[in-house]
C-alpha cells in the first residue's frame, strides 16, 4: 500500500476505493468508482490492487477534487466519479482497453 493510501486509510471495496480526508470532526468519507480510476488514472483492470495503484497515481487530482467538495454538505459518503477528473481514456465498466 502506498503513502497516499495509508494517509487516507484507502481500501478497495465493492468496485470502489473508499478513503477518509480531514482531521477530527472534519474527517469525511469519500469513494472513487472503479470507472473513474480506469478512465482518469490508467488502472489496468478493476482489481483492488490495480485500483489502489491508480489511486496513488492520481493523488494530486484526487486532493483537488476533495478540496472542491469541502463546503458541500453531506450526511454520508461523498462520491467522486469520472466527471470529477480529466479522463485519459474512454473506457470503464471494467472492460479492457481497445487494442
Amino acid at each position: 500500500m502506498g503513502e497516499f493510501a495509508k494517509m487516507t486509510d484507502a481500501k478497495y471495496e465493492d468496485g470502489y476505493v473508499r478513503f477518509a480526508w480531514g482531521e477530527g470532526d472534519r474527517r469525511r468519507q469519500y469513494e472513487i468508482s472503479a470507472d473513474a480510476l480506469l478512465q482518469a488514472f490508467d488502472a489496468k483492470d478493476a482489481t483492488g490492487a490495480e485500483l489502489l495503484d491508480a489511486f496513488e497515481r492520481g493523488r494530486d487530482q484526487i486532493q483537488k477534487a476533495v478540496e472542491r467538495t469541502l463546503n458541500t454538505p453531506t450526511d454520508g459518503v461523498m462520491e467522486l466519479g469520472s466527471g470529477d477528473f480529466e479522463q485519459k481514456v474512454a473506457r470503464g465498466g471494467y472492460s479492457p482497453p481497445d487494442r
